[in-house]
């Protein structure tokens, strides 16, 4: 919206002189107030009889069917997605106002599961009154990644991508359609930055019910969603929220770039290498986002602060049977130095330190509990089940790094403060997880399962095992009056 009403910066010294004027300048606020007057009732009407905004009028299904609202929102009961914890049942929808009607609606373009959908009438598609093939939301393919400044005039602009030769011909919201939507949806590519992102993945129609007592005196409890249109080809090349891994030996059908994904139960953090691959793509071929990139480079030009408070929120979705039911729902933030987006930096080289020795922590971790699980010869733990010590130390290790990020953000030149302390709370909480599993070994452990190997499994192995992973992770521990820093509980 904001591009289609003021345009966007042609390069980083025009995005610049937006940025200093720290709020929209009179103009701009002149552009996006016609914009509005202009297109308000037309196409931002969620009701309209017409052209109701982001749906199609009059949609239906042969049958006159409608669809629990339910059915737009991924936390409640609807059809296939049965949440475990749901406490509402699919036959008893809640009474959305307009405002949160709105927001779902929104988010099933974005996210919506994949497989059968209701076939609409007039849309050609339909065979036997349903439309297959659907694929998910197109967001849902992706690992968001959206940056955050201190107000949302900061946080627009940060999410506001430098176009050298403008918007491409051709390019507009959905809103700015020549014709309005109608059943019928087909295959086809992106035009552009402002048509990907009001995509139109499904064909909706909200039912407005008339009820005194809410605001506005209008729910919403039912729906009628069928197919919409599919995306084709790769949107590298527009997408700015997501990170990218280039693929060696792509198929035939598929693009040489493929969108990195979140990872169920990975905070945000344990992602850093991919964030900051702003210059150069990681040993696995990740590059970062298009606007974290474009922001590295604002700040290699010194065009924001070194302590600007930047944090980043990482959305995704993990779906299961088929595309056709959600099982999880990716959502962290973390404080990001900005400095660190750029090469050769000190806070960039600590960040990047404290999350390769964080992962190798929790392999180190996972090592003890296979060596201890080896003494009294059981196998090792399956990676998909039980809890690993290593999850536990990264559990333990978050709020250590969210607090480390959040200092040098504020401070960068207090780098080399910060590592030193990394370590030494590394090792500390390292021993905490470790030194109660220790203690609480089975006495079989104390010879091991093989006593007369002199290397064999044993609990005295798995511990100097798991002391030298710690010292060759973090270094050796700074003595104190004669006792190891963090190893007074080992």
């Amino acid at each position: 919206m904001l591009i289609d009403a003021c345009g966007a910066p042609r390069d980083r010294e025009e995005w610049s002189s937006w940025w200093e004027d720290g709020e929209f300048c009179d103009e701009r606020l002149k552009q996006l107030g016609k914009y509005f007057k202009h297109h308000a009732v037309d196409c931002f009407d969620l009701f309209h009889p017409e052209r109701p905004f982001a749906q199609v009028a009059g949609l239906r299904t042969a049958k006159g069917e409608t669809k629990p609202v339910s059915l737009l929102i991924p936390r409640l009961a609807a059809g296939n997605n049965v949440p475990l914890f749901s406490a509402r049942a699919e036959s008893d929808p809640p009474a959305l106002t307009p405002a949160r009607a709105a927001r779902a609606l929104l988010s099933v373009h974005c996210w919506d599961t994949a497989a059968i959908k209701s076939g609409a009438v007039d849309d050609p598609a339909v065979k036997a009154g349903k439309t297959t093939g659907n694929p998910t939301g197109p967001v849902g393919q992706l690992g968001v990644i959206v940056p955050f400044g201190a107000t949302l005039f900061h946080t627009l602009l940060l999410n506001l991508p430098i176009l050298p030769q403008g918007v491409n011909p051709g390019d507009r919201p959905q809103w700015r359609a020549e014709a309005a939507a109608g059943p019928g949806w087909s295959s086809r590519g992106a035009r552009g930055l402002l048509d990907l992102l009001t995509w139109q993945a499904r064909r909706v129609r909200l039912v407005a019910e008339l009820e005194d007592a809410a605001p506005g005196g209008v729910v919403v409890r039912q729906v009628v969603l069928a197919a919409g249109d599919r995306l084709r080809g790769s949107a590298h090349e527009v997408e700015p929220h997501t990170a990218w891994r280039q693929v060696d030996k792509p198929k035939s059908d598929e693009p040489p770039q493929r969108p990195v994904r979140h990872q169920p139960g990975r905070s945000a953090w344990r992602g850093l290498e991919a964030l900051l691959a702003t210059s150069s793509p990681t040993s696995d071929r990740v590059s970062s986002s298009a606007l974290l990139t474009q922001l590295a480079a604002l700040r290699l030009d010194e065009y924001v602060a070194e302590d600007l408070p930047l944090r980043v929120l990482t959305v995704g979705v993990r779906y299961g049977n088929q595309s056709a039911v959600i099982e999880d729902v990716m959502s962290d933030e973390i404080p990001l130095p900005v400095t660190a987006l750029t090469e050769n930096t000190e806070v960039r080289d600590v960040v990047l330190t404290v999350a390769r020795q964080a992962e190798d922590l929790r392999i180190a971790a996972n090592r003890l509990g296979d060596d201890l699980r080896a003494a009294v010869g059981a196998d090792k733990l399956p990676w998909d089940r039980g809890q690993r010590l290593g999850d536990v130390l990264v559990h333990l290790l978050t709020p250590t790094v969210r607090r480390l990020l959040a200092g040098l953000a504020l401070h960068p030149g207090d780098a080399d403060g910060a590592e030193q302390a990394w370590r030494i709370v590394a090792r500390r909480l390292a021993w905490e997880v470790a030194d109660p599993v220790l203690s609480a070994a089975e006495p079989a452990t104390f010879l091991g399962r093989e006593p007369e190997q002199r290397f064999g499994p044993r609990l005295a192995n798995a511990e100097a095992s798991f002391r030298r992973s710690l010292n060759n992770i973090l270094g050796r521990p700074v003595t104190t009056q004669g006792r190891p820093n963090g190893e007074a509980a080992a």
